[in-house]
């Protein structure tokens, strides 16, 4: 099989063997969705299944499942942009509907006098749902992509599903209000609001309604919100707007408390020493934010699950968008979040949001 020139560099396959992965990948893609039978050929005799996912309606078709090599470049850069995904705890589901314990409340310890029993007490638990919800990202591009290198036509299909899921999974997990655009998700930002975890609520100080106008001590303020069990995991998230009008706008006039530095071509910054992670899903103007979520701050994985049914699937879409030579690219993925814990109207949680006046 005769393998055109590839164009740029890779950004979606990273280190060893990366060249290959993309390659590897891009055939199984051809074959699978373009149902190139020399493809076929090379991935039946280079061990590379082309299996085909189960419907999961009368009406959808599965697609196929894809092979670890597009699948792991998927998760990695889903994680690389999706905030949420970095940072939740992520638990695999093995059924559509998951239940498992959490732990809610522990044992007591008392002063005994000699030869005195202590008192009986009880290590507590409830319990946390998830269940499967099923996404789909359409993408449409050149019927001519078949004639790309197949490393070309891996990282095109890697890039433009995992960043589609990473956004999704963001929207879901920050500002979902229950309702089906988001799943029937609700978000960490909207829960905050919903008058029962007002401790997890940090008002800024009066006219301190924009990035512009927050200080140190607003920053400081939401640092006290979050319970000390959180603090050896806590991260700040805000948008890159929020990032560099907040924090490198402090730094710039106090003259420390921010380190920042390119890796890997990923931002890796820090403000008091706790790591910042960017979401564009959280706010990100320079108005009034009166009544919202500015910036969250703690550790998200005590906070929140994220439930992942099964891989990720592919599927051509051929005729419709044919009458412009173009075909239709839907990857789907099924997933639930849960954001469990965020304290009471009392008792401080393991995450804490700053709310503009």
């Amino acid at each position: 099989m005769r393998e055109p020139l590839r164009y740029g560099r890779l950004k979606a396959f990273t280190g060893p063997r990366a060249e290959e992965r993309a390659h590897r990948a891009g055939t199984w893609a051809r074959a699978t969705l373009f149902g190139d039978a020399n493809a076929k050929l090379w991935c039946r005799d280079n061990s590379i299944a082309l299996t085909k996912a189960s419907a999961e309606s009368p009406n959808t078709a599965g697609g196929f499942l894809v092979p670890d090599e597009l699948l792991r470049s998927i998760v990695n850069l889903r994680e690389l942009a999706g905030a949420f995904r970095q940072a939740a705890e992520i638990v695999p589901m093995s059924r559509d509907t998951l239940n498992w314990p959490r732990r809610t409340g522990g044992l007591t310890a008392y002063f005994l006098a000699e030869n005195t029993a202590p008192p009986e007490s009880q290590v507590t638990f409830d319990s946390i749902g998830l269940t499967a919800k099923k996404i789909g990202a359409l993408v449409k591009m050149s019927s001519e992509l078949a004639d790309d290198s197949a490393a070309d036509i891996g990282e095109f299909l890697a890039s433009e599903v995992a960043y589609a899921f990473a956004a999704k999974e963001d929207d879901c997990g920050f500002n979902g209000d229950g309702t089906s655009t988001y799943g029937g998700m609700r978000g960490v930002a909207q829960l905050i609001l919903d008058g029962t975890h007002a401790a997890a609520k940090v008002t800024a100080a009066t006219g301190h309604n924009t990035f512009g106008t927050l200080d140190a001590t607003d920053l400081a303020a939401l640092i006290a919100a979050v319970q000390a069990i959180a603090l050896p995991g806590a991260r700040w998230y805000c948008t890159v707007f929020a990032y560099a009008n907040t924090f490198c706008r402090l730094a710039a006039a106090n003259g420390g408390g921010h380190t920042a530095a390119m890796v890997n071509g990923r931002l890796e910054a820090s403000y008091l020493g706790f790591p910042i992670v960017i979401s564009q899903k959280l706010p990100q103007i320079g108005t009034s934010l009166s009544g919202s979520v500015m910036m969250l701050f703690g550790d998200l994985s005590l906070a929140a699950a994220l439930g992942e049914r099964r891989g990720v699937t592919v599927r051509r879409l051929a005729e419709r968008f044919a009458d412009a030579d173009q075909i239709g690219i839907m990857g789907t993925e099924r997933f639930n979040i849960n954001v469990h814990d965020l304290g009471t109207n009392t008792a401080a949680g393991p995450i804490a949001g700053l709310v503009a006046p």
